[in-house]
């Protein structure tokens, strides 16, 4: 059964305020759970995003945000991926992005996190298949250095670009550190072209995201919210301006056991506004069902 402090926000929703103030606008709309960024110094198209560099803070710095933080019910910590290819034909870069997964994966355990937010990159050229091995091992041994320090990873949707492929390397690494982070407006890239901005499209985007959810079961630990754009389906909009039918998602989420972050992630010009509509519109949703539930009816 869901809950209302398991809608956190992403730093990313609040573009243009440093790591403090996104932190504080977040708690002054009544949000109990926040996704922080592992990186710093990026951009979306509205704005510079707040995060941190973990290896580049103080042991005091380091200490101040773990306070800041503390009082948040659920934290996860969204990994560096701009720049940074896991796989790739160059091997220094290749080292370097999964020693930065470790750093990220220990930055999350330090400031009492639970989840690490990982991409799975596309090389040039290649398909899913012909590295499928090198990704399986890659998140095996990345899975086995989580569970050393308590953490686990969350493999984001977009990459591989099937439900097949995606649900399927989950599967394939069989890792109980290792599991799904569900970006519903990513699965976009899952649509043939020809479909987005169709009828038919919007109800195949949701048909997909259903059936991935119900696919991966306890295997999707954190899912990132927005809605998509009807006209040009374009994601990271505020949860009701798009074509996502979210009862029917978040119905089935809250019958089943899913016990992680419901992590808003958005990127609208009227950023608190956007932040706050999205809120109550998941928190006015989770009511209901308990109200139903409350008279015995199914949610």
């Amino acid at each position: 059964m869901l809950r209302p402090e398991q809608i956190a926000f992403s730093v990313a929703c609040l573009a243009n305020y440093d790591l403090w103030a996104a932190l504080e606008a977040g708690r002054k709309l009544g949000l109990r759970s926040v996704e922080l960024l592992a990186f710093a110094g990026a951009r979306h198209s509205i704005g510079e995003l707040a995060g941190f560099w973990f290896e580049e803070l103080s042991p005091a710095e380091r200490e101040r945000l773990r306070a800041a933080v503390a009082d948040f019910v659920y934290l996860s910590i969204h990994a560096p991926f701009i720049h940074l290819p896991l796989f790739t034909h160059n091997p220094g870069i290749r080292r370097e992005a999964r020693r930065q997964m470790r750093v990220t994966l220990e930055a999350t355990a330090y400031l009492g996190g639970t989840v690490s937010v990982v991409h799975v990159n596309a090389r040039p050229f290649l398909k899913p298949r012909d590295y499928w091995e090198e990704m399986v091992d890659t998140f095996r041994k990345l899975g086995d250095f989580a569970g050393e320090v308590g953490v686990k990873i969350a493999l984001e949707t977009g990459y591989p670009h099937t439900v097949e492929d995606y649900c399927g390397l989950i599967e394939d690494v069989a890792h109980e550190s290792v599991g799904a982070c569900v970006d519903v407006g990513h699965l976009v890239a899952y649509m043939p072209a020809a479909l987005r901005g169709t009828l038919e499209g919007v109800q195949r985007l949701n048909d997909t995201l259903l059936a991935l959810v119900e696919r991966l079961g306890a295997k999707v630990f954190s899912f990132h919210l927005h809605d998509v754009r009807a006209g040009d389906f374009r994601d990271h909009r505020a949860v009701g301006r798009g074509v996502l039918h979210w009862e029917r998602l978040l119905r089935y989420v809250h019958r089943s056991a899913f016990a992680g972050p419901l992590v808003l992630e958005l990127e609208e010009p009227d950023v608190e506004e956007a932040l706050r509509e999205s809120q109550k519109l998941l928190e006015g949703m989770l009511e209901r069902f308990s109200v139903r539930e409350r008279k015995g009816a199914p949610p």
